[in-house]
């Protein structure tokens, strides 16, 4: 189950959840062990991984590592919240497997909480790098309360993986809601953000992974219907202090998620393309043509009745072949309109 001699009262537990993430897990797991804030406990959940990553895990001999390791696999909220159960640190760093943190990570969102009381949860700035670690965007995000809580409402604003928040909001608004299959991150951070202050360090500290087999590409339009029916909850909260999760029996919130899980699994192809297509265009802007022809052509074959497909599919071809000529034609259609204004 473990291995390594447990630590005596981290002040922090990063905890990591990996399913099959052979690919990016050294890099990720190096990324923690190589932080400047070195007072914290490692909990990575192995959930039934059938690759190499038990592997290389077993591979480190740091005592702040402790591997759990699921017989099967039981999906990342059972996961992680078996680790929110045995975590011993004050605050609660989360880290994805395919992802990178920076060096001062942990240290700047530990003095960060120390120096804001009221804060119950942090994240950072992030950059956007593609499956070989390039930086291909930069995002800067939403740091003020006041301004946060309203656009929670809208969408997530925050990268889940460089979050860190206290363990005593646990207490308060429980663990990751285990109904959702996806945008889990999203409901927890709405749940602990009508408790407790929570914000973004304007700094970038994260590096978040395109990884064509991820969840997010792959299953984008059902984790959107998940992320939709959090922001109705979070609503639904703010007007009578539940939501239908808390107040109806479980028979009628399994038929709620059944709803939502069949008539994912009934969406047209167009929809099944979105994940591809959109983080595609991402890579595409980012000037990583390789990468974007990978996607861009995966959402072609699901979906090739788009006209938008084949208009990006064609974009994608001409500047993975010819970059040079392609921004060139760019700057001289760009020069034309403005001459003729």
């Amino acid at each position: 189950m473990s291995s390594g001699i447990k630590m005596k009262n981290p002040k922090v537990t990063v905890l990591m959840s990996v399913y099959n993430g052979e690919k990016y897990l050294r890099e990720a797991v190096d990324s923690i062990l190589g932080q400047t804030f070195k007072d914290f406990e490692f909990l990575i959940v192995n959930d039934g991984s059938t690759d190499k990553s038990g592997e290389i895990l077993e591979s480190y001999n740091d005592p702040r590592i402790e591997i759990i390791n699921n017989n099967k696999n039981i999906g990342i909220s059972k996961s992680r919240n078996k680790g929110l159960r045995i975590a011993r640190g004050k605050y609660i760093a989360v880290m994805d497997a395919d992802d990178i943190s920076l060096p001062r990570r942990l240290e700047k969102e530990v003095e960060f909480l120390e120096q804001n009381r009221n804060m119950g949860l942090v994240g950072t700035d992030y950059l956007i790098i593609n499956e070989k670690g390039k930086v291909i965007h930069a995002v800067r995000c939403i740091n003020g309360y006041r301004e946060l809580k309203i656009k929670l409402l809208e969408g997530n604003q925050f990268a889940h993986g460089s979050i860190m928040f206290k363990k005593e909001c646990t207490k308060k608004v429980g663990f990751y809601r285990e109904e959702f299959m996806l945008a889990l991150d999203y409901d927890l951070i709405l749940r602990i953000s009508e408790k407790f202050e929570v914000s973004n360090i304007p700094e970038f500290l994260y590096k978040w992974r395109i990884n064509i087999e991820s969840v997010s590409v792959k299953k984008k339009a059902l984790q959107d219907k998940y992320a939709l029916m959090a922001i109705e909850f979070a609503k639904e909260r703010r007007q009578s202090g539940k939501d239908k999760l808390q107040s109806l029996k479980k028979e009628e919130i399994d038929n709620l998620l059944d709803e939502l899980i069949s008539s994912s699994e009934g969406q047209n192809k167009k929809e099944a393309a979105k994940g591809y297509f959109s983080y595609g265009l991402v890579l595409l802007n980012g000037r990583d043509y390789k990468g974007a022809l990978k996607l861009v052509t995966k959402s072609f074959i699901i979906y090739p009745l788009d006209i938008n497909n084949w208009l990006l599919l064609f974009k994608t071809i001409i500047v993975s072949f010819f970059p040079k000529s392609f921004i060139i034609f760019l700057k001289y259609i760009k020069q034309s309109l403005y001459q003729r204004k």
